[in-house]
């Protein structure tokens, strides 16, 4: 409930800043061109609702998607752990606010959920040094920070879903905290640096203790990205103890196109693989990954992932997912998927080998 409270106030300072400050901005910048302008009318002109609508429109962005299919998951040893359902994964509204030309301003909501999933103002003097305070993706790993909308595969990678948060309840990857970034060498090497919670979203932090992510990405050309980036923190085991958890993760990404962001017009071969590893008190994992994305014909995509993982290398709790699939794009970030995956697993883990069959789709604005 005290968090609740919490989130509700963040947000009225966050709309009451923005309101503010925004209006003043706005004001200031008409009183500019009213002094510029030899034919502009006297600053005593009152303003009309078109001049204010069209005013904050050029400074508000509202963006959303929704992520809905059918899964159906089949046990090749036991056939009663069978499962099969529609399923609706996320249904999020963004807003994104420019304050003032420094100043920028962010809110997620996750209708499926309930959960207020980002929120975060952020200052940005210069493309060198930009300072973010609230709630968002943890710059673990390169996969970690990526919207699902651009993913190939429907789940993330088993490494980077359990290593980022999904371990210890925190299945979005999100966090809260101070974030530092920014970019030199002319846009080559961007670095990240975040001091967090290491808790679940929307949550008082559960210990005392605080975790430091760091990142660099080094782009030795714009469609090739090299990454690395390390966590110390803590966390707090089944029993409530506080425990060391670690990460790293080393990964590159490569594009055929040096702009392909368009998926529905502009797409190219997108390739990317990483490795993690953890350490959880004395429980070591490690994982790897690779996944592709190939366009085959106008807007079809062919795609796969092979996915490892070992949760605990000490008894040995492994898995490989091996899967393949298409999808369709039929606007913009809009897309229809099926894929199916094999699931491999270790002797040691309590459930045999099965298969997944997904289909899903996406719809973007």
């Amino acid at each position: 409930m005290t968090q609740k409270l919490t989130n509700c106030l963040f947000l009225t300072l966050f709309l009451f800043i923005s309101t503010n400050v925004f209006a003043d901005n706005i004001e200031e910048k008409g009183l500019l061109v009213a002094k510029s302008d030899s034919v502009a009318q006297p600053q005593s002109e009152k303003k009309d609702f078109k001049y204010w609508a069209k005013a904050i429109a050029s400074r508000i962005k509202i963006t959303g998607y929704a992520q809905a299919g059918y899964t159906a998951t089949l046990y090749h040893g036991n056939k009663s752990a069978n499962t099969n359902t529609f399923d609706l994964k996320r249904a999020i509204l963004m807003v994104g606010v420019d304050v003032t030309k420094h100043f920028y301003a962010y809110f997620m909501h996750d209708f499926k959920s309930g959960n207020v999933q980002e929120y975060y103002l952020e200052y940005r003097p210069c493309k060198a040094i930009n300072v973010r305070f609230g709630q968002s993706k943890k710059q673990l790993s390169i996969e970690n920070p990526m919207s699902p909308t651009v993913l190939e595969s429907l789940a993330m990678s088993q490494s980077v879903g359990d290593l980022c948060g999904g371990r210890y309840g925190n299945g979005s990857g999100r966090e809260l905290g101070l974030l530092v970034y920014g970019d030199l060498f002319k846009d080559k090497l961007r670095y990240y640096l975040e001091v967090l919670n290491g808790y679940k979203i929307n949550e008082w932090d559960n210990n005392t203790q605080k975790d430091v992510v760091a990142k660099l990405e080094y782009r030795p050309a714009p469609n090739f990205l090299v990454s690395i980036s390390g966590q110390k923190g803590y966390a707090n085991d089944e029993n409530g103890v506080t425990i060391r958890s670690d990460r790293y993760a080393v990964g590159a990404e490569w594009k055929s196109k040096e702009t392909g962001t368009d998926y529905n017009l502009n797409r190219c071969v997108t390739v990317r693989a990483e490795a993690l590893g953890g350490r959880d008190g004395d429980n070591h994992s490690f994982g790897a990954y690779i996944s592709a994305a190939v366009p085959v014909h106008k807007r079809i995509d062919v795609v796969g992932m092979l996915d490892y993982y070992n949760r605990d290398t000490d008894l040995g709790l492994k898995q490989t997912n091996l899967m393949g699939g298409v999808q369709y794009w039929f606007h913009k970030k809009c897309r229809l998927q099926a894929q199916y995956t094999h699931n491999f697993r270790s002797a040691q883990m309590e459930k045999g080998n099965s298969s997944t069959i997904q289909a899903q789709l996406q719809v973007a604005f």
